[in-house]
């Protein structure tokens, strides 16, 4: 026992072999097993370290290390930042004999987090994978998982995890091998699409799990495939969400296609159009105001993000300004986000708006929006838009109510002559 005691104080110098001898509890009948996988969104590069030994180092985003032998018994997992020496996260795990797990570590809610998977589900039937879903997105909130033919439609299928909530697995699903076409919708929508995998093979006997991440404008999801004990392939979301505000002058008809997406035919100012699912990437645009085509350079829609594109100015001079949308869930749930977009075309100043004399959004210049403010939920908010080149107020409404992790944005537009606020619930 003297001699164990002294291993372990110096384990951090010695081979990572020793750690068996470590880690765990009383009761030690043999090592475990333990891989990482990093599949957040905020750490390019992390270290996993157990029993204050580098276990798993520089483990890529997407990734999967390899596994590494863990005496049984409850253990002490730290996850760093690779090559730093600061804790990002600490945590408890229980590492049973003879078993392989996966410690996976992803980002939600601003934060660090991890789950532990015990990898040892017995293999399907022959002929059949097995399939389940880990949902570790608070941002997405609850959703639907859908498997149909390559090629088909979500019509008259059934999901295989229906109303799957946030950091929750859903069952395994045995399945027969074969191609499938993998859709994630929002809870009880299949039209609220948020992750299209056009095809995924399931081989015999293939167990695996598909992870669902965060995106950076909250709403859509990632997704990473893995099998037990096996490889990782991440499945990246190829779309955007894209929302057309029309807001020229003299109430110009603004028409819009992105990437071959119609964002809409023809809204007159001023109008806030619905989000529509374009591809990402550079962006191919044909937006005409008037029927007249406008010229773009320069724009693109990262995969995953929420976007405004605001077509402003005149219709003889329009303006195109494509804004990020951050309609993540505000971080406490009993708060509202609110943000401002300042659209009003000649009005020589910024605009500030307040909910309730405090200031929500400060200076927001025409074209751009604010950061978005979280904001206690109720029913009972006064928001006023002013500009210290008006006298008068903007925009001033009572009794408003915002809702708790609900996303809202104040649009002002119309000109200096009649401005036109319009208050917006994004999410």
């Amino acid at each position: 026992m003297k001699l164990r005691r002294i291993i372990c104080l110096f384990a951090a110098a010695l081979p990572f072999a020793l750690l068996s001898a470590c880690g765990g509890s009383s009761g030690n009948d043999g090592p475990g097993q333990v891989r990482m996988i990093n599949a957040t969104t905020d750490y390019a590069s992390l270290d996993l370290y157990a029993t204050d030994a580098l276990a798993a180092p520089a483990v890529l985003e997407d990734t999967v290390s390899s596994y590494v032998t863990i005496g049984s018994g409850t253990s002490t997992f730290k996850l760093k930042r690779a090559g730093s020496g600061t804790t990002a996260l600490a945590t408890d795990r229980n590492v049973a004999s003879g078993v392989s797990h996966t410690l996976v570590a992803y980002s939600t809610a601003g934060t660090l987090r991890t789950v532990f998977m015990s990898d040892n589900e017995g293999a399907p039937t022959a002929g059949t994978g097995q399939l389940r879903v880990f949902n570790s997105s608070i941002e997405a909130g609850t959703v639907d998982v859908y498997l149909t033919a390559v090629g088909g439609t979500l019509d008259d299928v059934s999901a295989i995890a229906n109303s799957l909530g946030s950091e929750r697995f859903g069952a395994y699903s045995e399945i027969g091998k074969g191609s499938y076409r993998l859709v994630v919708t929002g809870a009880g929508d299949k039209t609220d699409i948020r992750l299209d995998i056009a095809s995924i093979a399931l081989a015999d006997q293939q167990i695996t799990t598909l992870i669902l991440t965060s995106t950076p404008g909250g709403v859509l999801v990632h997704g990473l495939m893995l099998d037990q004990a096996g490889a990782v392939t991440p499945q990246k979301n190829t779309s955007s969400r894209v929302r057309l505000v029309a807001g020229t002058t003299a109430n110009g008809s603004v028409a819009a296609t992105l990437n071959g997406a119609a964002l809409s035919t023809g809204l007159k100012s001023p109008t806030i159009g619905a989000y529509t699912l374009i591809p990402a990437g550079t962006l191919t645009t044909d937006i005409q105001v008037n029927g007249v085509s406008v010229p773009t350079s320069g724009l693109s829609a990262a995969a995953g993000a929420d976007l405004t594109l605001m077509v402003l100015g005149t219709p003889a001079a329009p303006q195109v300004t494509l804004l990020s949308d951050d309609n993540r869930p505000p971080v406490t749930t009993t708060n509202a986000k609110l943000r401002l977009v300042h659209a009003v075309n000649g009005l020589n100043g910024s605009i500030t708006l307040t909910a309730d004399y405090s200031a929500a959004a400060t200076d927001v210049a025409f074209g751009t929006s604010s950061t978005a403010t979280s904001l206690p939920a109720s029913t009972t908010y006064r928001l006023e838009a002013t500009s210290p080149v008006s006298s008068a107020s903007l925009y001033l409404s009572t009794d408003v109510t915002l809702l708790a992790t609900r996303v809202y944005t104040v649009f002002m537009l119309g000109d200096q002559s009649a401005p036109l606020g319009v208050l917006r619930r994004d999410r």
